[in-house]
């Protein structure tokens, strides 16, 4: 990757000005490095290698567009990429390094929004206790990144930052840290709460990673993703199963159980929902209520106790 003192500029603005997420972070950095390479390879550099942004006009964004799809990209990847280089130029014309923004008037086909598919409760459950935590510290760890996604609905990103300070056993609560940097505070349920508990026995330092990988470091996305995916096919649940899959399982089993849509657009760490409806605060103690009564997997074996 090229070193570009106008885009090193951007990414350290869009870190502290804009609080980008580091997985946004990584995306600008990954998409505009490449336009980058592709300027340069059209012949729009300086004198010093770096690329000349003044002379980049529509027709290169255009000719870029027109080489992702040649490249089989997909129009969400596509769309992604001119969207990080529509905010690139607008920062560009703003230091007045650009006359204009030359990715504003540049659109690809969007994908299709599909409603994600929801496992249905028997399924959810049945994955979630396929991971037998017995004596085994991985399967210990799987099954609580299984628990915190079906029982808390966690993004992956939200996943994978948890530290052990984050988890307060008194309160039953887990701080997450969602898009944009926005703090929210979860109810654990009871089957969640069994495996962190367990899990976190023999963690001490507060500012240590929850899940870890088997040389001590934060477990990566790609991992978490692949403890999904290997559970999926041990249950027997649909083939498709993502992260995203077990978070759409939760709000819809929530829905179905009774639990207000406010409810669970505070649960998700939505700004809106899908009719506009603006976020509503709901405190935390009503929210571990309404968990407690309505989430199917917290409910097993309650009639048992």
């Amino acid at each position: 990757m090229a070193s570009d003192a106008v885009l090193e500029s951007f990414l350290k603005y869009v870190a502290v000005e804009k609080n980008f997420s580091a997985h946004t972070l990584k995306c600008y950095t990954l998409d505009i490095a490449q336009f980058s390479g592709f300027a340069r390879a059209k012949g729009l550099c300086k004198n010093n290698g770096d690329v000349d942004y003044a002379a980049v006009d529509s027709d290169h964004i255009r000719a870029f567009a027109a080489d992702m799809h040649r490249r089989k990209m997909g129009p969400a990847t596509r769309e992604r990429k001119l969207c990080a280089l529509r905010t690139f130029f607008k920062y560009l014309v703003r230091q007045g390094i650009a006359t204009g923004n030359p990715a504003s008037s540049i659109t690809t086909p969007k994908k299709p929004q599909q409603r994600p598919r929801a496992m249905d409760v028997d399924e959810a459950c049945a994955m979630v206790e396929s991971a037998v935590p017995e004596d085994d510290p991985a399967q210990m760890r799987d099954r609580a990144i299984l628990e915190l996604f079906y029982g808390c609905g966690m993004r992956i990103s939200e996943l994978h930052g948890l530290n052990r300070h984050d988890f307060d056993s008194d309160s039953k609560t887990i701080r997450v840290m969602g898009k944009g940097s926005k703090e929210r505070m979860l109810p654990v349920g009871r089957k969640a709460m069994e495996a962190l508990t367990a899990l976190l026995s023999s963690v001490k330092a507060e500012n240590s990673p929850i899940f870890c990988s088997a040389r001590g470091g934060r477990l990566g996305i790609r991992s978490i993703y692949n403890v999904v995916i290997k559970y999926a096919h041990k249950s027997g649940a649909p083939m498709d199963v993502s992260p995203h899959t077990m978070r759409h399982s939760f709000a819809t089993h929530m829905l179905g159980s009774g639990a207000d849509l406010r409810v669970i657009q505070e649960l998700l760490g939505h700004e809106s929902l899908a009719t506009t409806q603006k976020y509503t605060h709901i405190g935390i103690e009503h929210l571990i209520r309404v968990h407690d009564d309505a989430h199917p997997h917290a409910k097993l074996g309650k009639k048992d106790k």
